[in-house]
């Protein structure tokens, strides 16, 4: 039986159930009175393994694994140590929502890190496509203002903000807990560039001809009125800006509107963009101008 240590502090709750997102986002763990930080975390450990309370929801047949690490009793999670403020651990990695319990803080040790140097397992197909494309696309990417849509946990926009570092770069998501946690992670990482604002595609909050980039990962799929999205989209971008979008191709990676890399094109052509696109495996970048 699992006795309660302490608890989690960030901003994710049940919204936000992609798994990509908690993994590179920062989560204080606040233990209770009663115990000591530095009883589980020593300056000679970066990660560790912790237990608590799981997510309440399941993932479909093809993540099963997800629903049996992260959902049943007990969830466990793989983290990395960032740093100690006030009493407060705070973490990346920690798959658990805020106010979630934690039961057992355990270091992962030079016996672990041996036996994942052997570890198989089934493939991520796509962190695998996103992990090929996405490094390229985003180094492309200058402008003084720049704005990431469907901004999620801002992973990505955090990687924009420090790639540019005179910029003003602004995330937008459609849930607060997403911007709420994107808002945290920049500040635990101590990257200051930036904002996220809660906020639809479809009624993006600036001006006209105000950005000199926009970027799209990942998400455009989902939308249900493309046109219009798009159509929002031009209408803050600058004459000489770039809109930059990467999408998923192969239909057995992703939910969501399937589209070949010609459909893609054609639809940004209807609304009066200009574009080029560069296929991968499993992905197409693409670049669009007004």
């Amino acid at each position: 039986m699992f006795r309660e240590i302490g608890s989690v502090i960030n901003e994710a709750d049940e919204t936000s159930q992609i798994l990509a997102l908690f993994r590179d986002s920062g989560s204080g763990i606040l233990l209770n009175e009663s115990e000591s930080v530095s009883a589980y975390f020593k300056p000679e450990y970066s990660h560790y393994l912790v237990v608590h309370t799981p997510l309440n929801f399941r993932y479909s047949e093809n993540r099963t694994e997800w629903s049996l690490r992260f959902c049943r009793d007990v969830g466990v999670s793989f983290v990395e140590l960032f740093t100690i403020e006030a009493g407060i651990a705070y973490v990346k990695g920690l798959m658990a929502v805020n106010g979630s319990k934690i039961y057992a803080i355990l270091p992962f040790t030079s016996i672990d890190a041996e036996k994942a140097e052997k570890a198989s397992f089934p493939e991520d197909q796509i962190s695998r496509v996103r992990a090929r494309v996405l490094p390229a696309v985003l180094r492309e990417i200058k402008g003084e203002k720049i704005l990431d849509i469907g901004s999620g946990f801002g992973t990505l926009t955090l990687e924009i903000a420090k790639n540019n570092h005179d910029s003003r770069v602004y995330g937008i998501d459609i849930h607060d807990s997403h911007t709420g946690q994107a808002q945290m992670n920049a500040e635990v990482l101590g990257v200051h560039n930036l904002e996220f604002k809660t906020g639809s595609v479809y009624s993006l909050p600036f001006e006209s001809n105000y950005m000199d980039a926009v970027t799209c990962f990942y998400m455009l799929h989902h939308i249900e009125d493309l046109r219009l999205a798009l159509i929002e989209i031009k209408r803050v971008l600058k004459k000489d800006g770039i809109l930059t979008v990467v999408e998923p191709l192969e239909h057995q990676y992703h939910n969501g509107l399937h589209l070949s890399e010609i459909e893609w094109k054609e639809l940004f052509e209807k609304v009066g963009f200009y574009v080029e696109t560069q296929s991968y495996e499993g992905a197409v970048a693409m670049k669009a101008k007004k």
